[in-house]
C-alpha cells in the first residue's frame, strides 16, 4: 500500500477526529460513539537528502511482510511517507502500521527487527529518529488505496472536562 495513503489513515485514526467533522463545524454534532481501540506504531526519521532515493528503495523488502500481516489480520493498514515540507533538522520520512491490538503492532515490530540486516540500512544514516505508539477510540477510516496522495496531519488533546461528544477540544 502506498505510504502517502496510509500515513493519512494513521494520523486520522491515531491523532485526530475524522475530517468529515470539519464540514459540521457550525452544525450541532451528534454524539460520537467510542470504537474498539486502534493502535498505530509510527517510526519517524530524519534522513539526509542524498539518501532519500535509498530510503524509497528500502521499503520494498518489508512490503511482503506487511502484506502478509494484512492478509492474516495482524494489522489493518501500513505505509510510509516522505515529508515534503519540513524543517532542516525535522523529520523527513516515516514508516507506520495499525492494528486492532497492541499485540498486533508489537508482533510486526518484532518481525521487522528479526528481518533487518545489521549496519547496512539507509536508516543507519538517520540524524534523528523516534518511535511512538498511538491509540484511538474515535476514528473514521475506510479501507482502500490512494496513489500519489498528500497527507495533512494534526493532533488534538481533549480537555479534562470535555463532554463525551467531544465538542470541546484544545490544541496540543
Amino acid at each position: 500500500m502506498n505510504g502517502k495513503v496510509w500515513k493519512g489513515f494513521a494520523a486520522v485514526c491515531a491523532l485526530t477526529m475524522s475530517a468529515g467533522w470539519a464540514g459540521q463545524a457550525g452544525a450541532q454534532m451528534s454524539e460520537v460513539k467510542e470504537k474498539p481501540a486502534l493502535y498505530t506504531y509510527v517510526a519517524d526519521w530524519n534522513i539526509p537528502r542524498d539518501k532519500w532515493a535509498d530510503m524509497d528503495k528500502s521499503y520494498a523488502p518489508t512490503q511482503k511482510l506487511m502484506d502478509k500481516a494484512i492478509a492474516d489480520g495482524t494489522i489493518v493498514g501500513y505505509g510510509n511517507d516522505t515529508t515534503l515540507v519540513h524543517q532542516g533538522d525535522g523529520i523527513t520520512h516515516d514508516n507506520w502500521w495499525s492494528a486492532m491490538s497492541l499485540a498486533g503492532v508489537l508482533n510486526v515490530l518484532d518481525q521487522l527487527e528479526k528481518a533487518a540486516g545489521s549496519g547496512t540500512s539507509v536508516l543507519d544514516s538517520a540524524t534523528n529518529h523516534f518511535d511512538n505508539v498511538y491509540v484511538s477510540r474515535y476514528y473514521n477510516w475506510h479501507p482502500g488505496a490512494v496513489r500519489d496522495g498528500y497527507t495533512y496531519e494534526a493532533s488534538y488533546r481533549l480537555k479534562p472536562d470535555a463532554p463525551d461528544n467531544l465538542k470541546a477540544l484544545s490544541a496540543p
